[in-house]
């Protein structure tokens, strides 16, 4: 049984091109799409085994996120290159038509200096930079920062004015966590703007007694993929009460206490529709 979590949605320009999933490293969802890679690239090892991955949409590419480690840790030897020691975390990302691997290479705070410089009211969450198959770093640095959006959109517009943002600046956020990247490349001249956003997790009935989760967010309404990112519109009975997607309103069955018409006394059951 997958106990997998929708994670993180990447969007960029009010689209998700890639979802990240957690699902721990022996869920079976997990465990099928590391194989699938192993399949193309037999000779990838961890150091730990990675529990978060994610797919590209409308691509066969998937990523997998995994820890970095110390030089003297006991399998600091399955981390192939030692450019990727030391370091917060690795995002290893492939292709699998092309048989093509890159990495992101997330530094620890403060090992490296943001290429431009960061305005104090935005919070640095991460410094990045992406490294080939070869292991050659390719100067092309990410920042991953977190505040309001005005301040975000302003920083964005300041350094690119007509920046393209992923989602509008009236939409919130869910999580405290949630951060916009800033990509440069290898002038330094800001090329994308995506947001990384935890999802609203709800549990709803489906048929019968069962429960599952379904996802959403503040700017659900406005993302061109709805449909293709099992992100849903929240949806709601007639009382403001959440119900599910695949519930309707109409079949829901209200009810409410009458007194008997006979004169007898006692109440009756009736459906409020028939009312």
């Amino acid at each position: 049984m997958s106990n997998l979590i929708l994670y993180r949605a990447w969007i960029q320009n009010k689209t998700v091109i890639h979802r990240t999933y957690w699902g721990g490293s022996n869920d079976s969802e997990q465990i099928k799409i590391k194989n699938e890679i192993l399949a193309k690239f037999p000779n990838e090892t961890y150091p730990y085994e990675p529990n978060v991955w994610g797919v590209k949409m409308g691509a066969n590419k998937y990523s997998l996120h995994g820890c970095s480690c110390p030089t003297d840790y006991k399998d600091s030897n399955k981390i192939q290159n030692s450019l990727l020691l030391n370091h917060d975390f690795i995002k290893y990302f492939y292709d699998l038509d092309t048989s093509t691997k890159t990495m992101e290479i997330v530094y620890k705070t403060g090992a490296v200096m943001p290429v431009v410089t960061v305005p104090s009211n935005l919070a640095v969450k991460y410094v990045t930079d992406m490294c080939n198959a070869a292991f050659e770093i390719q100067a092309t640095q990410a920042i991953y920062v977190s505040g309001t959006n005005d301040d975000v959109w302003a920083w964005a517009e300041s350094l690119k004015a007509d920046i393209v943002m992923p989602i509008s600046k009236t939409k919130t956020l869910a999580h405290e966590d949630d951060m916009y990247k800033f990509q440069f490349n290898n002038a330094k001249e800001l090329t994308e703007v995506i947001l990384l956003a935890h999802l609203e997790k709800y549990m709803v009935y489906g048929e019968g007694t069962n429960t599952y989760i379904e996802y959403t967010a503040d700017y659900a309404d406005e993302l061109t993929n709805l449909a293709d990112t099992e992100i849903v519109i929240p949806k709601f009975d007639n009382h403001g009460n959440r119900i599910a997607q695949t519930q309707s309103k109409a079949d829901i069955n209200e009810y409410v206490r009458v007194p008997k018409s006979n004169g007898e006394g006692g109440y009756d059951t009736v459906l409020i529709k028939d009312l």
